[in-house]
């Protein structure tokens, strides 16, 4: 990318080639043709004044690592940044073509690897949408006979804004999130409003019951609306929305139980409100919205009852609001979520450049339309503070709608779009986490995944991805790991008729205790939960062995235990000292791999090379070799997990007679 400032470039002029380009005759030839021949690669060296020209020789935006040459730019056609072109292939080169092109008529490029949708209006103002438009540029080089010597692998966009002349050729515009006004709480209305009526996968989208409380929010005539507590009566139905935030530690304004009957059927004042909690009523209000929930308003926090009862009901909770608020970019519950700035443009180059559209102009030639050429800003979401955060992550799974207040702009995320926003612009969200896993299971109509990644219809495929991500996340509280967790497994033991206990589905068990920890030295052990299950531990979880698992080898059952903590294990048993010593004995390594889920400096590693190391020989794999758990004896015929081994076993050592213990 060119070191030199931004303000130094845009001072240049353009050359006699981009001055055509940039106007409404080049326009045309582009509208009717598709393609603008602008000049050969060898004189680009020498439109250094030019603008544009500098900005596709010099800027790091239009390569792939992976084509002919590893070109990023176009100097590195002539001037590669490792190795060197042959003297007849630059000479060739150097005479080649730059072509300026536009794509076929109402087609789009969507993400990065050049996938291609028909023209779809994904703004407000459906009628803005020019069905003839030089929205975005591909840069080419080709021969004199028009071979293809290399071509960009990403389109740069034509932005300007609304008001501009030139916007009548391109429908990209600048993003211009400017807080929650009026206009951006009617624009977010219709997005909404699209999704309700018009969505296959988010109906039925009417009235639905209230979860035991929310804050009753009413117009007062106040720049802050009234907030109240209301205890619902069983049953009572309406529209409201639901918060999903970074606590950042203590609350400081929480229902309790010694305040719970004050707050009833009084007005809150404002100032009680952290900053987070005050955003989220302002956006509730101008959503035309009266009821909100949020955890620690609507949960008595003191009360483990009510706690337990409150967070049984999450799927629910989640599920039946009409939009779920992501209050994505705060820390803590001081923060505001509404007062973010856009800082795209410091992390991707752009070019601004005058464009002559004629007569216009020659009024007053000192104020030019000016366009700004821009990459796709492919925008990473997975920093947010709210995707690191355990209990967040079901948060954004469980809710038909999602709105998203990042960085840059809000948005929406549903079960039929991935994303949903007011304009087109440089912004592509294609990478957003957390991916919605579940939207394509969540009605029974669906018909479509829309335009998210879709990790499989199945149960196993999605569980598999919803462990791994959700177990990279952080929890204040490690004894929460079940709880946080727990809507997500109420919905699918609902919509695939399984049980899950712990983190294992019933229905394939042997299967979802192949689990392996993953950076041991930061393990710790959760008191209280059983040592077989993956939520028993710290850190995150690789499922990898779900993938290549061929078949179970054992048999596993819960027995009547209530608590279902215990299970009964019907396997072939080796101990340690026969599995060690068996290279002896049959001339070949039995023990191919093992990973330990404790950290070796705690006192609860256990050497996987004792003899009172057992290992419960579960399933096997595609590969011919077979996963076992390392298992030690508790006490008479109970054993604790203790980690993981991929184990070569012998014919003879299979058949032996299944044995029978307890793991707990």
């Amino acid at each position: 990318m060119s070191t030199e400032s931004g303000d130094t470039i845009a001072n240049r002029g353009l050359c006699q080639q981009c001055k055509v380009l940039f106007s409404r005759e080049g326009f045309e030839q582009l509208l009717s043709t598709n393609r603008f021949k602008h000049s050969r690669l060898g004189t680009f060296p020498s439109r250094a004044e030019c603008r544009f020209c500098s900005y596709l020789w010099n800027e790091d935006f239009i390569g792939d690592s992976s084509q002919v040459y590893a070109v990023h730019c176009l100097r590195d056609l002539v001037h590669p940044v490792k190795g060197r072109v042959k003297l007849g292939k630059r000479d060739e080169l150097l005479l080649s073509w730059v072509i300026i092109s536009r794509p076929q008529r109402d087609r789009y490029i969507i993400g990065m690897n050049g996938s291609v949708s028909n023209l779809e209006s994904l703004t407000i103002d459906h009628d803005s949408i020019q069905a003839k438009g030089v929205d975005r540029l591909f840069i080419t080089v080709e021969s004199d006979s028009g071979r293809p010597m290399w071509q960009a692998w990403r389109a740069l966009r034509l932005l300007v804004p609304k008001d501009n002349p030139v916007a009548a050729f391109t429908n990209f515009r600048p993003v211009e999130w400017n807080g929650l006004t009026e206009e951006w709480a009617s624009d977010i209305k219709a997005l909404l409003e699209c999704c309700r009526v018009s969505h296959p996968q988010c109906q039925p989208c009417g009235p639905t019951r209230l979860p035991s409380r929310v804050l009753h929010i009413t117009e007062n005539g106040e720049p802050f609306p009234q907030v109240q507590l209301l205890v619902t009566i069983e049953r009572q139905t309406g529209y409201y929305t639901a918060l999903s935030y970074c606590w950042g530690g203590p609350q400081p304004f929480q229902l309790t139980k010694s305040n719970l009957r004050a707050l009833q059927g009084t007005t809150i004042e404002s100032n009680l409100l952290p900053q987070t909690l005050k955003d989220a009523v302002r956006v509730t209000h101008l959503l035309g919205l009266r009821y909100l929930w949020i955890d620690a308003l609507c949960i008595v926090q003191d009360d483990p009852e009510d706690k337990k009862r409150e967070i049984s009901k999450m799927c629910a909770i989640y599920q039946n609001a009409f939009v779920t608020i992501a209050a994505a970019t705060s820390n803590s519950v001081s923060e505001s979520f509404l007062d973010n700035a856009s800082a795209f443009s410091k992390k991707h180059a752009t070019c601004t450049v005058n464009v002559s559209l004629g007569s216009e102009d020659r009024r007053d030639p000192t104020n030019l339309n000016e366009v700004t050429v821009a990459p796709v800003h492919i925008h990473k979401t997975d920093a947010f503070p709210l995707n690191k955060r355990g209990w967040t992550f079901q948060e954004a799974l469980l809710p038909t709608r999602l709105l998203v207040f990042g960085d840059l702009e809000p948005f929406v995320r549903c079960r039929t779009r991935n994303i949903m926003k007011k304009s087109w612009s440089m912004i592509d969200y294609s990478i957003v986490q957390p991916q919605r896993l579940i939207d394509s299971v969540a009605s029974k109509n669906a018909t479509e995944s829309g335009l998210f990644v879709d990790a499989g219809g199945d149960l196993d495929s999605i569980w598999r991805v919803i462990v791994e991500q959700y177990t990279l996340r952080d929890l204040s509280f490690a004894e929460d790991r079940p709880l946080a967790i727990g809507g997500v497994v109420d919905f699918l033991s609902e919509k695939f008729g399984d049980e899950c206990y712990f983190g294992v589905w019933k229905s394939s068990p042997v299967m979802w205790l192949m689990w392996k920890s993953v950076a041991p030295e930061e393990r710790k052990t959760i008191p209280g939960l059983p040592t077989w299950s993956w939520m028993s531990i710290t850190g995150p979880i690789d499922l990898d062995s779900v993938v290549y698992f061929k078949s179970s080898e054992g048999v596993v059952e819960w027995d009547s235990d209530p608590s279902h903590a215990r299970l009964l294990v019907s396997c072939c048993i080796l101990t340690g000292e026969e599995v060690y010593n068996a290279a002896e004995e049959i001339g070949s390594k039995v023990l191919i791999d093992t990973w330990s889920d404790f950290a070796e400096d705690t006192t609860e590693y256990i050497y996987m090379g004792s003899e009172e190391t057992y290992f419960l020989v579960l399933g096997s794999e595609t590969n011919g070799h077979f996963l076992g758990i390392v298992a030690a004896r508790y006490e008479g015929n109970v054993y604790h997990r203790c980690g993981l081994a991929e184990l070569n076993v012998p014919e003879n050592w299979r058949s032996r007679p299944r044995e029978q213990i307890i793991l707990t």
